[in-house]
């Protein structure tokens, strides 16, 4: 078999897979134009009903607003509310090297949070809410803070996407199509990373897999893109018994590890990459993640539960 058909069949998989792993989408697109204190943006001042405290991390010190969704401005996303607020408060950059999410633990609210309010009271005045703020965002303009700048969020229409390379399943989801198709035969022979690309056409036809493959930008539900490897990736996979006592690996922490895959729905993502993935025309504004992504895992059930008390986050760079 040439390279050239080995190419085409991992293009054929590829194609296979992303149909029959569809799930829908909502991107999202910022605008400088102004917005209120209950509308969908990045930044600034969140909405706070009458009898919420503006919230803190473990330390002590001050949260700030990353992101707000309205979800009653975003067209219906299945599993997804259909009204409501939901807010994530992160710590500036420089707290911890990470915005809060350089913990062990990816699953834990201390200097990061999520709140979500199922009813919006439309009587609350952007300027409550400014007062209870501990240090405005004007007066801390200087931290790094995601995002440099408050912009209002929009949203397109929902579409449909498939899985992407970066995902913990996509590996074994290309093994089991190739071995139904060619029984015997090594994946990593047919993998778009295993291929070579010798020849003008040969690279072409690699590259266009490759682009088809990516799933960045920000955007509720989809597929999350990540810089570096897949979090929910077990990492004792492969490990015997005798293997896990010998690195004391704690039983809870094994167990969480086996649970990992269970976060599958992506809740919220914002990607640096706003050349690559358009955003809206925000001007100079940078979304000031280190060219990297910020994502928000959720399980489908406590989704459907309104829970958003054990969600995974995750913050990298290349």
């Amino acid at each position: 078999m040439t390279n050239m058909e080995k190419i085409q069949i991992c293009q054929e998989i590829v194609d296979q897979i992303q149909a029959e792993s569809r799930r829908p989408v909502c991107r999202l697109q910022f605008s400088t134009e102004p917005f209120a204190v209950t509308d969908s943006h990045l930044g600034g001042i969140p909405y706070l009903p009458h009898d919420a405290c503006y919230p803190v991390g473990e330390g002590g010190q001050t949260l700030w607003l990353c992101a707000q969704i309205n979800f009653a401005q975003m067209p219906l996303l299945e599993g997804f509310p259909g009204e409501g607020i939901l807010q994530f408060f992160l710590s500036d950059f420089d707290y911890d090297g990470g915005f809060g999410l350089c913990g062990e633990d990816r699953t834990v609210q201390g200097n990061w949070r999520i709140f979500y309010y199922p009813t919006v009271d439309e009587s609350v005045t952007e300027e409550e809410c400014l007062a209870r703020m501990p240090d405005s965002w004007e007066d801390k303009a200087g931290l790094w803070r995601t995002p440099k700048r408050p912009v209002k969020m929009l949203f397109f229409p929902v579409e449909q996407e498939g899985v992407n390379y970066e995902d913990f399943r996509f590996s074994a989801l290309f093994a089991a199509a190739l071995t139904a198709r060619l029984p015997g035969e090594d994946p990593k022979e047919f993998m778009p990373y295993g291929l070579d690309d010798n020849i003008p056409e040969e690279r072409e036809a690699l590259n266009q897999i490759c682009e088809q493959m990516k799933q960045g930008g920000c955007k509720t539900g989809g597929y999350p893109r990540y810089c570096q490897c897949d979090p929910r990736e077990n990492p004792y996979q492969g490990m015997t018994e005798e293997m896990l006592k010998k690195y004391n690996i704690p039983p809870e922490a094994v167990q969480r590890a086996l649970e990992w895959p269970a976060w599958d729905t992506l809740l919220f993502q914002l990607d640096d990459d706003l050349f690559t993935y358009p955003a809206g025309d925000i001007g100079e504004m940078d979304i000031d993640l280190n060219g990297g992504i910020l994502n928000f895992i959720i399980r489908s059930e406590d989704l459907k539960n309104r829970d958003f008390s054990k969600v995974m986050a995750e913050w990298a760079c290349t």
